[in-house]
């Protein structure tokens, strides 16, 4: 009869923290847009954009209520097209691939010679309710153990320049799956500046799992460079710059 009671509580405990979790994955974003506001915390500090269904997209370098850049962007596809118009502005245009995860969206350079717009573009930025956004993928891990969430909330930390955290996000969840080039070039970013062997160890995996990359190479020749290995580093740039890193032609022949 204590067995009988005892597992009817279990399987009743189980269907509640089912219905739960249900209830919370229902609830996470999905973003089909990317109208609206994203921040993200850049090499030049805190950064916010502000994409308008008109078609412009205004930027708050330093995320301090003022305007610095207004551009025109077409997005078609997964591609992104940014001219600048007004305030520190680049004269030519500037193409990335965009990816677009619900939780985050990130932007890949595909041909862009403004190295200010690069760096400010470039990697994963989340919308500014993302407080709440982390507290309901602490929930749903915490209920599903689900490596799909650990990502997210890995991309997230680096969004908002947390290392530490994204790095142990992205160490979970490549111990469950180590087959996304991506992932390990995910973490290779975090380990800047101390962790350079690091960088290059990461780098390497996601070459290995996808030559093609030009971020691994990239990123792989700056750990290179930093520990002194100049003539790897060049060799990575190179290979870089072939993949499409056209900005890198540029600096090299400054």
């Amino acid at each position: 009869m204590l067995a009988s009671i005892v597992l009817a509580f279990s399987c009743g405990a189980n269907k509640t923290k089912d219905k739960d979790s249900a209830s919370l994955e229902n609830a996470q974003p999905n973003d089909s847009t990317i109208i609206g506001e994203w921040i993200h915390m850049s090499h030049q500090g805190p950064v916010r954009i502000n994409f308008k269904d008109n078609g412009t997209v205004e930027t708050d370098i330093g995320d301090n209520k003022s305007i610095d850049v207004i551009s025109n962007y077409t997005l078609k596809s997964d591609t992104i097209k940014f001219l600048d118009k007004d305030g520190k502005s680049c004269p030519d245009a500037g193409i990335y691939k965009v990816y677009n995860r619900g939780y985050t969206v990130a932007f890949d350079v595909i041909d862009d010679l403004c190295n200010g717009r690069i760096k400010l573009t470039t990697g994963f930025w989340v919308r500014p309710n993302y407080t709440e956004q982390i507290s309901q993928l602490n929930s749903l891990i915490e209920k599903t153990d689900n490596k799909k969430y650990i990502l997210q909330r890995a991309r997230m930390y680096l969004a908002l320049g947390n290392s530490k955290l994204a790095k142990q996000d992205f160490d979970s969840y490549i111990d469950r799956d180590s087959t996304d080039a991506k992932v390990y070039i995910n973490r290779a970013g975090t380990r800047f500046p101390d962790g350079l062997k690091g960088v290059v160890y990461d780098c390497s995996k996601a070459i290995a799992l996808d030559s093609t990359d030009k971020n691994a190479y990239f990123l792989r020749g700056l750990a290179y460079y930093g520990l002194g290995e100049t003539q790897k580093g060049c060799a990575d740039f190179k290979k870089s710059i072939d993949l499409g890193f056209k900005i890198l032609k540029k600096v090299e022949s400054m």
